[in-house]
């Protein structure tokens, strides 16, 4: 029984999210989009910061190889 109200409760929540969702689709689709732009930009920046790092990693040990 306990199961049944917790799907129940659960079963709900989806509807009412989609509900919600259908209401408003246009606000959620630009909310959405501004998200997805700022997830592109936060990647960007994370694969250019690492490809920075690993090129100096890499002249870092070249330079040591060529000392040693």
């Amino acid at each position: 029984m306990k199961n049944i109200l917790i799907a129940a409760g659960v079963v709900g929540a989806a509807a009412a999210g989609v509900i919600l969702y259908m209401k408003n689709r246009e606000k959620v689709n630009n909310k959405l989009s501004d998200l997805s732009d700022a997830a592109k930009d936060a990647a960007k920046d994370a694969y250019t910061k690492m490809n920075k790092h690993l090129h100096k990693a890499e002249k870092r040990a070249t330079d040591a190889a060529t000392m040693a």
